[in-house]
């Protein structure tokens, strides 16, 4: 199945029935798996800019997710914790000033 099929599907079927969507997008999340895959220079600093504990993240997703049945709307519904601005932001800050260096990960 493609993602025109997918979409497609996934319209119509908001279309006949009660049920919506949520698509959610945490970003880049401090786990251990993350933690263990940081074996490069490039992969330590995204991680040391970008990432945050799931904490943290779902302090904001989290009250997202319990408004939908209380505002109603049956349109699909997107949560991003990481918006492209802010991701930009951090790199810029890292970059410029040196924010978040070996945040997470120790960096060479």
């Amino acid at each position: 199945m493609d993602f025109d099929t997918l979409g497609n599907s996934r319209s119509e079927f908001n279309q006949s029935s009660d049920l919506t969507s949520t698509s959610l997008h945490p970003g880049m999340v401090t786990t251990d798996l993350l933690l263990s895959g940081a074996t490069t220079k490039q992969a330590k600093f995204f991680i040391n800019v970008l990432a945050e504990p799931a904490e943290v993240v779902a302090e904001y997703l989290v009250p997202n997710i319990r408004s939908i049945p209380a505002n109603g709307s049956m349109k699909p519904t997107y949560f991003r914790f990481l918006t492209g601005l802010k991701a930009y932001s951090q790199i810029f800050s890292r970059i410029a000033f040196g924010a978040r260096r070996n945040r997470y990960v120790v960096e060479d």
